[in-house]
């Protein structure tokens, strides 16, 4: 079991790192397979089997957990104080990982330089709709307005990066900075915790609901669960039948994204 925790802890901090995928790490710790086999097959599996997928899932997510909660802060900390140095470091991260995306597929493929530019195309839009419409608050702003739109977006910012996440190579993080929501998230999580850690100054359920986060965790905790079962099937089964032309799309997006990452350094 401690086992298992640590190796989600491991996994925890790969996934709120722009750049270093969480799936990778997966991978690497031989428990990529079983993960994808329990996230994907859990629904549906009979009760006794639920209950061993249901095991190892909460084993791997208590590490998960504990992995974002301390390295959240750091991160945070790096972004207010030092935001062009840790852009750079981003960028460092997330260069290297490019080949290994596309790495044994067939680079000079007409179709595949296609969808890569397609990809690139809509990483710009997104871009170019955050650099326009965006929050320009601070990362985690509470004061922000609660509107329906902001929370279709955290929903389905958390589903597209959870989503992104089971993939070896492939950052949630990073998307999740493509979307404009990766330092928001940050925030969120920061008050949220600290706030716990400070409970007795709220005088009520009202207090904590008003100075934390946590309408917004909820939102994007759910739109993470139905990234997981939902987005993850959904993209396997692109990889299974048009693996080249998927994992080229996803490439341009996450070569453009570099450029949302030093925006926002440069905010």
């Amino acid at each position: 079991m401690l086992k298992l925790i640590l190796k989600g802890i491991i996994i925890g901090i790969a996934n709120i790192i722009p750049g270093v995928s969480g799936g990778t790490l997966a991978v690497i710790l031989g428990i990529y397979d079983k993960l994808t086999e329990a996230i994907g097959n859990f629904p549906v599996v009979p009760m006794k089997k639920k209950i061993e997928y249901g095991k190892f899932l909460a084993q791997i997510g208590i590490g998960v957990v504990i992995g974002i909660v301390l390295f959240a802060k750091i991160i945070e900390f790096s972004v207010l104080n030092y935001p062009k140095i840790t852009a750079g470091v981003f960028t460092v991260l997330i260069l290297p990982s490019i080949p290994f995306i596309v790495k044994g597929e067939n680079k000079k493929d007409g179709k595949n330089i296609i969808f890569f530019i397609l990809g690139a195309i809509v990483a710009s839009i997104f871009i170019y709709a955050d650099y326009m419409y965006g929050d320009k608050s601070a990362a985690g702003d509470i004061t922000t307005v609660l509107s329906m739109g902001y929370m279709i977006k955290l929903f389905l910012c958390g589903g597209v990066a959870a989503g992104a996440m089971i993939i070896p190579g492939i950052s949630g993080s990073m998307l999740l900075l493509m979307l404009g929501e990766y330092y928001n998230v940050l925030g969120f999580i920061n008050k949220f915790f600290t706030g716990l850690i400070h409970i007795g100054s709220f005088n009520s359920i009202g207090d904590i609901v008003s100075n934390l986060a946590i309408i917004e965790l909820v939102v994007f905790g759910l739109g993470i669960i139905i990234g997981l079962v939902v987005i993850a099937k959904i993209i396997n089964i692109l990889l299974e039948k048009y693996r080249s032309s998927t994992l080229f799309f996803i490439t341009g997006i996450i070569v453009v994204s570099i450029l949302q990452i030093w925006m926002n350094a440069c905010k």
